[in-house]
C-alpha cells in the first residue's frame, strides 16, 4: 500500500512539473503577442454582442501566436470616443457607421459579411414593418396614427432604413408618426409589445420576425410583415431597400500585417464553422458597392450630407482657443510695437532737423523695421501653409539676391542666365508644392526613380547660406561606389531633408561655433537606404521624443509642430519609416526608403 502510494505520488509529481511547463510555456507566448483590440458596435446589450462575435475573434487567434484579438463591444457614442483615443484600430459594424467613420476617421473596409439568410452580402439587411396578421396596411398614409415602436433612433436595420422610405415620400418621422416610441432592446421584446396589443407597429431589421417564428418565439402566422416590397429570391419580408451587411473596418492608424492575416482568415471561414453560425453570417467577402448608404444617408440628412456642428464644435475648441490667444497676444504685442515705433519716430525726427544724413538712416531703418514686423505678424498667421512652401522660396529668394548682386557690380545679361534658371526651377518646385498640399490626401504622388545622392548634393547647395549663418559645415558619408535611388516623389524627399536639417542646426542655435557639429550619412539597410541626420544640441526629453510626430506639438517657443508631422506623412507615402533616438549629445533621426542598390 505505500508503495503504490509512492507510485502515484511520483507520477503526480511528475505530471504536475509537465503541466506547470506548459502553463509558463503558453504564459511565454502570451506575453510575447500583439494586442489587438477590435471594436464591435453595439446596440444591444455589450455582453450579448460580445458574445455573438467572440468565437470569431476566438478563430482569428486560433494556430498563431503572433496576435491576440480582442473583442470590446461599445454603444455608438462611446465607440466615436475611444476611435478619437486610438484605443482600437479594427471595427465590426453595420455599413452606415462603417462609412461614416470612413468620412470622419478616414478608415477603409476591409470585408464585408453574407448574413446566413442569403448569399448576398450587399443586400442583405433591410426594414421590417411587423403587424398583426389581418391589420397589416397596405398604404404608407394608414401608418400615420398607428402607435409606433423601434429600438433606437440610430438603429440602422430598423428605423434608418424606413426613415429613407418615408423620405422619399417628402415626410419624416417625427412630424408624420402620430405616437413613435423608442424602448430600447433587446428587439425581440418588440414582437412581444405587437402580440399583446400594446403596439400596432414595430420597425424591425429584416427576417427578425422569420427567426422569432422559426426558434418558436412567435407563433406562426400571428404577425406579418406589412407594405413588403421584398426582391425575387430574399427569404423575408422587408419594407424597405436592402442594404450591405456587418462590415469589418480599419483605421488608418492599423498594422498592414495584421489586416492581411485579419482578411486572410475570415476569408477562409465557412458558414459551417461555429463562429460564423455564432455570428449569424455565411461568409466573408471584399467590401461591397455602399452607394445605396451613401444614398440613405443623404435621403436622411446625417452625417457626411448634415454637419455635425457638436462634433466639430468639440473638435475645433481647443485650437480656436488656442488661435484666439495667439491672436490677442499678437495684437497687444502689435500695439505695444506701434508704441514704441512711435517713440522713437518721434526723437529720430528731433534729431533729423540737425543730421540729414542720419535722418535717412533712420527713416530706413524706421521703414525696414515696420517691414520686419508686418512679415512677423504675416508668417505667423500663416506659418501652418507656407510650411511647405518655406524651401523652394528660400531658394528663390537666395538666387534673386545673387542676381541683384550681380547686376549691381556690372554684370552682363549672359552672366545671370544660371541663376535666372535655377530661378524657374525651384518656382516649378514650388508650384508643385501647392499642387501637393491641395490634393495631398486625394490623389497619388508622382512617382518616378529618384537618385539620392544628387538630391542630397542639391539640398546641401541649396541650404548653403543657412550652415554660413550658422557658422556649420555638416560632415557628409555617401557609398563611394554605389548610385542609391528610390522611387517617390524628389520634390517631397527634399521636403523631408531640408526640415531635418533645419531643426538641427536650430537644436544647436545656442552652443558656440565651435561645439556646433551636424553629420548626415547614406548606407543600406534592408531592401533600401537610410539617412541618418545627428545634431549635437541638448535632444528632447522621452515625452517630447514620443510625441515628435504629434501635430502641433513642438519643443520650440515659437514652432507650430507641423514639420515632423509632414515629413512622417511624406515618409509613409513612400512606404518608408522615420525614427528618432537621443544620441547623448544631440538628436539622431533616421529615415529609411525602400530602393535599388547598385
Amino acid at each position: 500500500m505505500q508503495r503504490n502510494s509512492k507510485r502515484l505520488f511520483g507520477r503526480w509529481r511528475n505530471g504536475g512539473w509537465l503541466l506547470a511547463g506548459w502553463v509558463l510555456c503558453f504564459a511565454g507566448s502570451a506575453l510575447g503577442q500583439q494586442r489587438v483590440p477590435v471594436a464591435v458596435a453595439s446596440f444591444d446589450h455589450p455582453e450579448r454582442v460580445e458574445r455573438r462575435w467572440q468565437p470569431t475573434l476566438d478563430y482569428l487567434n486560433q494556430g498563431q501566436s503572433d496576435y491576440h484579438f480582442e473583442v470590446r463591444a461599445l454603444p455608438p457614442q462611446e465607440l466615436r470616443q475611444a476611435a478619437e483615443r486610438g484605443e482600437f484600430d479594427f471595427m465590426i459594424q453595420n455599413s452606415v457607421k462603417a462609412v461614416q467613420f470612413k468620412e470622419k476617421f478616414g478608415a477603409s473596409q476591409l470585408l464585408t459579411a453574407a448574413p446566413l439568410w442569403t448569399d448576398s452580402a450587399e443586400k442583405a439587411i433591410g426594414s421590417a414593418l411587423v403587424m398583426r396578421t389581418g391589420e397589416a396596411v397596405t398604404e404608407i398614409d394608414d401608418l400615420a396614427p398607428l402607435r409606433v415602436v423601434s429600438t433606437s433612433p440610430h438603429a440602422f436595420g430598423g428605423y434608418y432604413a424606413f426613415w429613407r422610405e418615408l423620405a422619399e415620400h417628402g415626410l419624416s418621422p417625427e412630424s408624420f408618426f402620430q405616437h413613435l416610441n423608442f424602448v430600447g432592446f433587446p428587439q425581440r421584446a418588440l414582437l412581444q409589445r405587437v402580440l399583446d396589443g400594446s403596439a400596432d407597429v414595430a420597425i424591425l431589421p429584416s427576417c427578425l420576425l422569420e427567426n422569432a417564428v422559426r426558434d418558436g418565439r412567435v407563433p406562426p402566422g400571428a404577425l406579418t410583415v406589412a407594405l413588403d416590397q421584398r426582391p425575387q429570391g430574399f427569404p423575408c419580408g422587408v419594407s424597405s431597400a436592402l442594404y450591405p451587411y456587418f462590415t469589418v473596418t480599419m483605421l488608418s492608424s492599423a498594422d498592414s500585417d495584421v489586416a492581411t492575416y485579419l482578411v486572410r482568415r475570415l476569408l477562409e471561414l465557412d458558414s459551417t464553422h461555429p463562429a460564423a453560425q455564432s455570428g449569424l453570417y455565411r461568409h466573408w467577402t471584399v467590401p461591397v458597392n455602399d452607394r445605396e448608404v451613401y444614398a440613405l444617408l443623404k435621403s436622411i440628412g446625417l452625417w457626411p450630407f448634415e454637419t455635425d456642428w457638436r462634433y466639430l464644435a468639440g473638435e475645433a475648441m481647443p485650437y480656436a482657443l488656442a488661435l484666439a490667444l495667439l491672436l490677442v497676444a499678437g495684437y497687444l504685442h502689435h500695439l505695444r510695437v506701434r508704441a514704441m515705433v512711435a517713440r522713437r519716430t518721434q526723437e529720430l525726427r528731433q534729431e533729423m532737423a540737425q543730421h540729414e544724413q542720419t535722418q535717412r538712416r533712420l527713416t530706413e531703418q524706421e521703414r525696414a523695421f515696420y517691414k520686419a514686423q508686418r512679415i512677423l505678424l504675416t508668417g505667423e498667421m500663416a506659418a501652418g501653409i507656407a510650411h511647405e512652401l518655406n524651401q523652394p522660396l528660400a531658394s528663390i529668394r537666395y538666387l534673386a539676391q545673387g542676381c541683384g548682386y550681380r547686376l549691381e557690380n556690372g554684370a552682363e545679361p549672359e552672366e545671370l542666365k544660371e541663376g535666372l534658371g535655377r530661378i524657374g526651377r525651384q518656382t516649378e518646385k514650388a508650384q508643385g508644392i501647392i499642387q501637393r498640399l491641395k490634393s495631398f490626401c486625394a490623389r497619388p504622388m508622382a512617382t518616378e526613380s529618384v537618385a539620392l545622392v544628387p538630391l542630397i548634393q542639391e539640398t546641401l547647395e541649396m541650404m548653403a547660406p543657412d550652415f554660413r549663418r550658422f557658422d556649420c559645415t555638416p560632415a557628409l558619408a555617401l557609398p563611394a561606389h554605389q548610385h542609391p535611388s528610390v522611387p517617390g516623389d524628389g520634390v517631397l524627399i527634399q521636403q523631408v531633408l531640408v526640415n531635418l536639417l533645419r531643426n538641427g542646426l536650430d537644436a544647436m542655435e545656442a552652443l558656440t561655433p565651435s561645439q556646433r557639429a551636424l553629420e548626415l550619412s547614406l548606407q543600406p539597410e534592408q531592401g533600401g537606404w537610410t539617412v541618418s541626420i545627428r545634431d549635437h544640441g541638448s535632444g528632447l526629453s522621452e515625452h517630447a521624443l514620443g510625441r515628435l510626430f504629434f501635430p502641433f506639438e513642438s519643443s520650440k517657443p515659437d514652432g507650430l509642430g507641423l514639420g515632423m508631422m509632414v515629413c512622417k506623412r511624406i515618409v509613409d507615402e513612400h512606404q518608408g519609416t522615420i525614427r528618432a533616438r537621443n544620441a547623448n549629445p544631440g538628436l539622431e533621426i533616421k529615415v529609411w526608403l525602400p530602393g535599388e542598390q547598385q
